[in-house]
């Protein structure tokens, strides 16, 4: 037994800020696939790196790709066995939308130079800056 209640939390903290972050990945992904059904993969890629404010990304983003930016939002935010509190995962949940706007930017700004298709790099960078924002927002 522990000797401490933290010395208990952390493992379930960082077992709980992981589990959130792969429920959150997977929901993006099956997002995704259903967002390619109805729009090709190099439109969403190049509008999802034209330039702008972050709310014009955001709503571009939202509008381009509703299917994975509701999947994520609604797997940050479902109550499933060994997820975080309803705040650590709101927290995450915005912190993580900006990571993947902003995210899908750098992967497209990254993927031309690098010779990687558009649409794995703007990809890659969604993930990317998920897990950059779920560090952020402090979950270990």
């Amino acid at each position: 037994m522990p000797a401490t209640p933290a010395a208990d939390g952390a493992p379930r903290a960082r077992a709980g800020a992981a589990g959130l972050w792969l429920a959150c990945m997977a929901a993006m992904a099956a997002g995704l696939w259903i967002d390619t059904l109805g729009k090709p993969a190099a439109l969403l890629a190049s509008e999802c790196a034209a330039p702008g404010s972050l709310a014009d990304m955001a709503w571009r983003h939202a509008w381009l790709m509703p299917a994975s930016s509701i999947a994520m939002l609604a797997a940050a935010l479902a109550p499933w066995p060994g997820a975080p509190a309803l705040g650590t995962r709101l927290a995450c949940a915005v912190s993580m939308s900006a990571g993947m706007i902003l995210g899908a930017q750098l992967g497209m700004a990254l993927a031309l130079p690098l010779g990687v298709a558009p649409f794995a790099g703007m990809v890659a960078g969604m993930a990317a800056g998920m897990a950059a924002a779920l560090l952020a927002a402090g979950s270990p």
